[in-house]
C-alpha cells in the first residue's frame, strides 16, 4: 500500500473515508454489548450457528 499523495483531492477524500470507517469500527466496539450474539454463515456448508460477538 502507498501512502496517498496529499495534494490529490481524491486520495484526501479516500483517506478521510478510511479514517471515518476505523474510527465508526471502533465506537461499534465499544458500544458493543458484552453478551451480545452473532449468526454466523459457514460459506461452505451454509449452516448456521451463534457466537459470541466479541
Amino acid at each position: 500500500m502507498s501512502t496517498p499523495d496529499p495534494q490529490d483531492p481524491a486520495a484526501a477524500d479516500e483517506l478521510d473515508e478510511a479514517v471515518r470507517a476505523s474510527e465508526q469500527h471502533q465506537r461499534a466496539e465499544q458500544d458493543a454489548d458484552p453478551d451480545e450474539e452473532v449468526v454466523v454463515r459457514d460459506t461452505e456448508t451454509g449452516r448456521t450457528h451463534e457466537e459470541r460477538a466479541q
